[in-house]
Order: C-alpha cells, then sequence, then structure tokens
C-alpha cells in the first residue's frame, strides 16, 4: 500500500507539471475564450487507496492518467516493454501519451514513467474507467516483482467519476 501512496504523490506532482498545446488542444471555453483548466484523474483509484467513485466538475476538460515507479530507470524500462495495458473511459480504449521521459522524484526517491490521454469536456453524469494491467514477462520494481508466476500477475480496476 505504501508504493500506491508513493505511486499518487507521484501523479499528482506529474498532474501540476503539465501545460502546453498536448495539455489544451481541443479543450472547452467559456466567456472571452479562456481556456478552463483540465481536470486529472487516475485510472485507477482503489489500487490507490481512493474511493471507487468520485466527483468531478462539469465543463472541465478531463485527463486520465496513469504510470510507474521504480528504484531504477531499468526496472521503469522493464515495465515500458513488458507491459500490457487495457485502459478504458466509457467502454472506449485509450492511448495514453507518455509525458515527461522517466524523471527520478527525490522526495520519493524513485524513477517514474506518468501517461495522460485527454478525453475532452465530456457530458455530465456518472462515467467509468477501467484499468487493466498484465506483463509479458516478469519484471521487478526494487520491491516487489510482477508478471507470470508471481503472485502480482495482474492490475485491475474500476472507477466512476460523476460530473456535476
Amino acid at each position: 500500500m505504501k508504493r500506491f501512496a508513493v505511486f499518487l504523490i507521484l501523479l499528482a506532482s506529474a498532474a501540476c507539471q503539465v501545460s502546453g498545446p498536448a495539455v489544451t488542444a481541443g479543450m472547452n471555453t467559456t466567456g472571452a475564450g479562456a481556456a478552463l483548466d483540465p481536470v486529472f484523474v487516475p485510472a485507477m483509484c482503489t489500487l490507490i487507496g481512493n474511493p471507487t467513485r468520485s466527483e468531478v466538475p462539469a465543463g472541465h476538460p478531463v485527463i486520465v492518467m496513469w504510470g510507474w515507479s521504480a528504484a531504477t530507470e531499468e526496472q521503469v524500462r522493464d515495465y515500458i516493454r513488458a507491459r500490457i495495458e487495457a485502459i478504458t473511459f466509457d467502454g472506449v480504449v485509450l492511448q495514453g501519451e507518455q509525458m515527461g521521459g522517466i524523471p527520478y522524484d527525490e522526495t520519493a526517491k524513485l524513477y517514474r514513467a506518468v501517461w495522460m490521454a485527454e478525453i475532452g469536456g465530456v457530458d455530465p453524469g456518472i462515467h467509468t474507467i477501467t484499468y487493466l494491467l498484465t506483463f509479458s514477462e516478469k519484471i521487478f520494481d526494487g520491491t516487489v516483482y510482477y508478471g507470470p508466476g508471481t503472485d502480482r500477475e495482474k492490475q485491475e480496476d474500476k472507477c466512476e467519476i460523476d460530473l456535476k
């Protein structure tokens, strides 16, 4: 659970660092053309200790985030090579863009990779995000093994966001 808490901090940190055209393209605007700030939503909820459903302000563009952290940069590269991800928003498969390479987080003492998928404007109501992660081979993050033949062959979560 400690690793997931660290991961949540890393996602929040990454969300604060994102800006520019990759995030603002296609966003809703109000008033005199000012872009609304995006709302960053993790692709997993219960895996990082959050409730299954969270409220999100309607009218703001939605960006779904996920990522991986490990003790070394090579271990993050192993993850990137071996990961098989299926992340959906209301049943539509998301293709995330890796943001910022594999930086080292001094506070967490971990390397990390973060992916984001811009959903854009979403109608008010309840929306579902599913997260399924499996691996093509066994990997190590510096603490735990994941993948075939381990007790962590997959990670999955199902989260809801309620746009109000």
